[in-house]
């Protein structure tokens, strides 16, 4: 029978081993690559301080090879009774290789091991998330050039407060998804450190090359000192999850939006047919219901931050099996996000506006700040004017007809800060895709013998 890492003979309760494992096994599907990844890389360093040999690392990098094309194939087997893809990585290696398999664990714990396989995991999670960002700012860009020309009313306090525009209302998400994006290459420079090596949490008498195993796994550096290694389990997964709340903090916000302007109150969108469902008992109804549930899901993702919060914060230093469940957080709303964003991106992308219904919402009213404005400069104190149109408000004379033309300046403005959003973005993608490639290029040389 297969056995666990750290089995040593003795009987373990099976109501016990139920509830140490929970949900593992499927977890580590998601986990499997990188741990055989951060495998072989600690394999080739064990070969380089002469603890496996050629031989033994050559049979070891044959079998992660085979071990990778089936987690590919989601055809890797993490049996219950090995509880997680390390213990059964290892049975894998053991059953291919024999001693080479049962020395690859040499200078390494499971903690660290777990450790370095959610790191991999992280950087990979935040490059396809930075990429679904980039499309759907994309498309953002694309309904700004179709649709951005059309007049919508502003609104502070849920009330017409000024003129704006489709255009202005769209390029405010886009400057809000390149933060976004920002904020994710940032994240990748933080998580970038190699913490393989730091083992249980306190190092080993062994002259391990943590250099050589961090450029093998494109990591800037060694994270340093043992302890703070360990430490770090469920905080750089925090980061990420804070990463992935604001994503989702944005896609609230522009759902709600959406939700609103196709109303019937409101009718400055209309969503397609095929993006809207039916009532069980009204035959009348279409609703938003992928909208909505886009803001649901969105919450979600900020409740599992909190739940990550709450699992890690009250621990001491080291290792406790508290941090098993920093783990699920982390897969949980990364599968959310993956999901949201291009849902999002196809929303925005099949909206259509209603331009009659646009025009007729610009109100005279809207244009009372302006009306102050010109009266301004025309050398009344502000405070004077402020008064004197809300008199004109009050008796309807504001006429929208006179203070359009005041918005062109308003328009010429955002239209330029676009301009520089798409510089920003160009740029951005670039240092991604300049990420992306140094990640990409370290799989198949980790293999080879």
């Amino acid at each position: 029978m297969a056995k666990r890492l750290w089995d040593k003979g003795a009987t373990l309760n099976e109501q016990v081993h139920a509830f140490t494992v929970g949900n593992d096994p499927e977890l580590d599907q998601e986990l499997i690559r990188w741990d055989i990844l951060a495998s072989a890389a600690h394999a080739k360093m064990l070969a380089k301080i002469n603890i496996l040999s050629k031989s033994e690392l050559d049979s070891l990098l044959t079998a992660l090879a085979e071990a990778l094309t089936l987690s590919d194939a989601n055809s890797f087997e993490i049996p219950y009774e090995l509880e997680d893809c390390h213990s059964a990585l290892e049975h894998f290696l053991v059953e291919r290789t024999g001693d080479a398999g049962r020395k690859i664990h040499t200078g390494r714990s499971r903690n660290d091991q777990v450790l370095v396989a959610q790191r991999l995991f992280i950087r990979d999670a935040i490059l396809t998330q930075c990429s679904r960002i980039g499309e759907c700012i994309e498309t953002l860009h694309s309904r700004v050039k179709d649709i951005g020309h059309l007049p919508m009313p502003g609104y502070t306090h849920m009330q017409p407060a000024m003129p704006s525009s489709v255009g202005m209302w769209l390029h405010a998400f886009i400057e809000h998804f390149l933060i976004l994006l920002a904020d994710g290459k940032r994240l990748l420079d933080t998580v970038n450190t190699n913490p393989l090596g730091a083992a249980s949490g306190f190092g080993v008498p062994l002259p391990l090359d943590r250099n050589f195993t961090s450029e093998l796994l494109a990591f800037s550096a060694p994270q340093r000192n043992p302890i703070d290694i360990q430490n770090s389990r469920g905080r750089y997964e925090l980061r990420t999850l804070r990463w992935f709340s604001d994503i989702a903090s944005a896609t609230e916000k522009i759902s709600w939006d959406l939700i609103a302007y196709n109303s019937k109150e409101y009718a400055f969108f209309n969503l397609p047919e095929e993006l809207t469902t039916g009532s069980s008992i009204m035959p009348q109804k279409r609703n938003p219901d992928v909208v909505e549930l886009l803001r649901a899901r969105a919450s979600r993702v900020r409740a599992a931050e909190f739940e990550l919060v709450m699992v890690t914060s009250k621990l001491p230093s080291n290792y406790h099996r508290d941090l098993q469940y920093s783990k699920e957080p982390l897969l949980r709303s990364n599968a959310q996000i993956s999901e949201i964003i291009p849902m999002l991106s196809l929303v925005l992308s099949s909206i259509s506006p209603n331009e009659d219904t646009l025009q007729s919402a610009m109100s005279d009213d809207l244009y009372a700040t302006y009306e102050a404005y010109r009266l301004v400069g025309e050398g009344m104190p502000f405070r004077e004017a402020y008064i004197k149109t809300a008199e004109k408000t009050a008796t309807g004379e504001i006429r929208k007809a006179d203070l359009e033309k005041e918005f062109e300046s308003i328009d010429a403005s955002w239209r330029a800060e676009l301009k520089l959003a798409e510089s920003d973005f160009t740029s951005l993608k670039k240092d991604l895709k300049s990420w992306a490639k140094r990640l990409h290029a370290i799989e198949e040389p980790l293999l080879r013998a």
